[in-house]
């Protein structure tokens, strides 16, 4: 069992310097293609983001957000069920780690003002007297993010290195990035880049953490409606 939560942890670790990769190249693209190109920018950064997901589904890395279907497609074993909270401290290692990395490195430059506005933004929003649109708003960004992570595993995992798998994860991981919908592994990288971890970034992550999760519950009902036709 130790064994089995230890190597949970090293690739949830792995998993989570892969999509704080993704997050780096989203963050770099934006940065770099901006003014009369920030359309063209946007779209080529929602596409590199996907680098991280696909390292983690090629390499079967652990990650929460690909793992926590699992939960509601059938009873797992005892292991799976304990590894889960292993996976996501490994995870935000890995993101926390990279971002504050990164933030070393670019604290000075373009880069880090882009991220620091960013969530800025984003953690600001959370307040006592108006904080139920941005709650909710949140959530629902977070449950489309997570119905999204669902089929782009699912996607890959049913073509494993196909191109009809590779096109369809980049798909899924395209229309959640670009849309700006919430992934919890990938905030914990734009906060540490940032260095704002304050109350707000606590809110936001937790909030998102939850609807990833329960994100994935329509993405299970769906592929078992697939499945019974």
């Amino acid at each position: 069992m130790v064994k089995h939560l230890f190597k949970q942890l090293l690739l949830g670790i792995l998993a989570g310097l892969a999509i704080g990769l993704g997050s780096f190249l989203f963050v770099l693209t934006k940065t770099f293609i901006k003014n009369e190109l920030e359309e063209l920018g946007n779209i080529l950064a929602a596409l590199v983001f996907s680098v991280g997901l696909f390292l983690v589904c090629t390499f079967s890395l652990s990650l929460f957000t690909g793992k926590i279907g699992l939960v509601f497609e059938k009873k797992q074993d005892l292991p799976f069920y304990l590894s889960l909270p292993v996976m996501i401290i490994g995870n935000a290692i890995g993101a926390i780690g990279l971002g504050y990395i990164c933030f070393a490195i670019f604290k000075d430059t373009s880069l880090y003002q882009v991220v620091e506005a960013a969530t800025k933004t984003r953690t600001d929003v959370y307040n006592p007297v108006t904080a139920f649109l941005p709650f909710l708003r949140t959530l629902i960004k977070g449950v489309a993010c997570g119905l999204c992570v669902y089929f782009a595993v699912k996607s890959f995992a049913f073509n494993r290195l196909r191109p009809v798998g590779i096109l369809l994860l980049i798909f899924f991981v395209f229309i959640f990035v670009y849309f700006g919908f919430e992934h919890c592994i990938a905030n914990m990288f734009y906060f540490s880049m940032a260095n704002k971890w304050d109350g707000g970034a606590f809110i936001d992550l937790f909030l998102v953490i939850f609807a990833n999760s329960i994100g994935t519950i329509p993405g299970v009902f769906l592929l078992k409606l697939t499945e019974k036709s």
